[in-house]
């Protein structure tokens, strides 16, 4: 399996929350693990704006870098955005949810050109096969 971890799935991961056992397990059962270069700004602004030392902020993001190949926006996927945004945008519609950004495109056409699946708590993702789900 190809686990394609979101900035949901991380920031619980880095924070130590009930989901980080989940996110390990998920971790070390794969066969391969990316990070959507999108995800580290994600994460880092995330950690800042949650008050987070810029050394700390650094080596958190580092670790990430560790833990996953940090994938770049290739053509291919940049070109599969298109329709991974229509998708994401049709299913928060169908669930009352606001509409989701850039970079849920971005890892929802990773996901799909590396063939992997997103794990992830973001309801943006819930019900798509592409997803593994973290939490209940």
């Amino acid at each position: 399996m190809i686990a394609i971890v979101d900035s949901f799935a991380w920031i619980e991961f880095l924070a130590g929350s009930a989901k980080e056992a989940q996110v390990r397990e998920v971790i070390a059962g794969s066969e391969v693990v990316v990070t959507p270069d999108v995800v580290l700004a994600e994460v880092a602004r995330k950690l800042f704006r949650d008050g987070v030392g810029r050394s700390v902020v650094r080596r958190k993001v580092a670790d990430i870098s560790t833990l996953s190949q940090v994938t770049p926006i290739s053509l291919e996927i940049a070109v599969g955005v298109h329709d991974a945004d229509l998708e994401l945008r049709a299913n928060a519609k169908s669930k009352g949810l606001s509409n989701p950004g850039l970079s849920d495109a971005v890892i929802f056409s990773t996901a799909r050109v590396l063939h992997g699946t997103v794990l992830t708590g973001d309801p943006h993702f819930r019900g798509f096969p592409e997803t593994t789900w973290l939490g209940s």
